[in-house]
C-alpha cells in the first residue's frame, strides 16, 4: 500500500504563515525519511488559519527542499484558472523536478467573495471542458503550444466524491482520488465502494496513464492513545463547522478552546454526523477503520489527512500512519 500525506500549512496558536509554511517542509521531510510516497499541499483562500493559497508556488519549494519524494498539489482548483496557464506551471515544475511532480486537479468554486477576488469566469457546467483542455496544453496538443517542453508528463488526478467526476476521470484516462470528507450526505460503506469500482469499469488508457488508479483520501486524528485522539478531535469537530465561512477561528483551534467552545444543539448535530466520515482513535482502532475503507474502495494509496492542532502532533500522526502501513 502506498501512503501519502495532504497537508493545508496549518498556522497554530501564537504562529505565523512563516512558521507554518517551515513546518510543512518539516512535514514533507519526515514523510520522506519514513517512505511515503508523495506529499500534496492544497489550496484554499480567504482562510486565515491555512497558508496554501498558492500550491504551485509551494510545491516548487518543497520539492527543491526534498530528494526523492513526490510533491503536488491536492488541488488546484481548475475554475479559476486559465488551463493553459495551470500547463505552463506544471510543465515547468516537472522540467525542474523530473518524474517527481503532481497535479491533483478539483472543480470546487470557493464561496462568492472568492470567486469575485479572483475574477472566475468559468461554471461548474465548464469543467469537462476545462479539464480536456488543461490535458491538451500538458501534452502539447493545444492549439497554442505550451513551454517549456518535456519528457515527462506530471501524473495528474482528479478529487472528487461524486460518482459524476469519477466517470469523467475514467473517460480521459485519469487517476482517481476518492475523499471522504464531514460535509458528505450519502452512505459513506456504499459509495467506498460503488464509485470506485465503477471509474475502473470505465476507465480508457491514455497517455497520462495505462491503468485505472484510485487514491482514497480522508481526514486521520491518530495519536497514541485514544484519549489523546479524541482531545484533537474536538478541534477537527468546531473547525469543521465552519463558522464565518471558516474564519470564526483566526489559527486553528487548540485543545483548550475546543474544550470550552459553546456548541449549540444544531452544532452537535453537525458534529456527530461529521463524525462518521472521520478516522479517529489509537494505532488499532485507526488501522480497524481504514482496513474497511481501503478494502470496500480496493485502493491503490492511501492519503491521510491528518489535520490536528499542533506541528509535533501532526508529525507524530504521520510517523504512526508509516508504522501501520509502510
Amino acid at each position: 500500500m502506498k501512503l501519502s500525506v495532504l497537508d493545508y500549512g496549518v498556522i497554530d496558536y501564537g504562529g505565523t504563515a512563516t512558521t507554518a509554511l517551515q513546518q510543512t517542509l518539516s512535514l514533507a521531510q519526515t514523510a520522506e525519511k519514513y517512505g511515503y510516497y508523495r506529499f500534496l499541499v492544497a489550496e484554499h483562500h480567504h482562510i486565515a488559519a491555512f497558508s496554501t493559497s498558492s500550491p504551485e508556488i509551494l510545491t516548487c519549494y518543497l520539492a527543491s527542499q526534498t530528494e526523492s519524494i513526490r510533491i503536488g498539489t491536492a488541488g488546484i482548483m481548475l475554475m479559476h484558472y486559465s488551463p493553459y496557464k495551470v500547463a505552463e506551471q506544471m510543465k515547468t515544475l516537472a522540467a525542474l523536478f523530473p518524474g517527481r511532480i503532481d497535479l491533483g486537479i478539483g472543480s470546487a468554486m470557493g464561496t462568492l467573495v472568492v470567486q469575485r477576488a479572483l475574477e472566475t469566469r468559468h461554471n461548474k457546467k465548464e469543467y469537462p471542458q476545462l479539464l480536456q483542455q488543461l490535458l491538451d496544453d500538458l501534452s502539447g496538443k493545444g492549439l497554442v503550444r505550451t513551454y517549456p517542453k518535456i519528457h515527462h508528463l506530471p501524473n495528474v488526478f482528479v478529487l472528487s466524491s461524486s460518482e459524476v467526476t469519477a466517470q469523467l476521470a475514467a473517460q480521459l484516462g485519469l487517476s482517481y482520488t476518492f475523499g471522504i470528507f464531514p460535509f458528505m450526505k450519502k452512505d459513506l460503506t456504499l459509495e467506498a465502494q460503488k464509485i470506485p469500482a465503477s471509474y475502473r469499469q470505465a476507465f480508457k488508457v491514455s497517455e497520462f496513464s495505462q491503468k485505472p488508479y484510485v487514491i482514497f483520501a480522508c481526514f486521520i486524528v491518530i495519536a497514541e492513545t485514544a484519549k489523546e485522539a479524541e482531545a484533537m478531535a474536538k478541534c477537527l469537530d468546531i473547525w469543521m463547522l465552519g463558522k464565518e465561512d471558516f474564519n470564526k477561528f483566526k489559527t486553528y483551534p487548540t485543545i483548550e478552546q475546543a474544550k470550552n467552545y459553546s456548541l449549540s444543539k444544531q452544532d452537535k448535530n453537525k458534529i456527530q454526523e461529521q463524525r462518521k466520515r472521520m478516522v479517529i482513535g489509537n494505532s488499532k482502532e485507526v488501522k480497524a477503520k481504514l482496513d474497511k475503507y481501503l478494502a470496500l474502495s480496493q485502493a491503490d494509496e492511501l492519503l491521510v489527512i491528518p489535520l490536528v492542532p499542533g506541528f509535533e502532533n501532526r508529525k507524530k500522526a504521520v510517523q504512526l500512519l508509516a508504522q501501520l502501513y509502510l
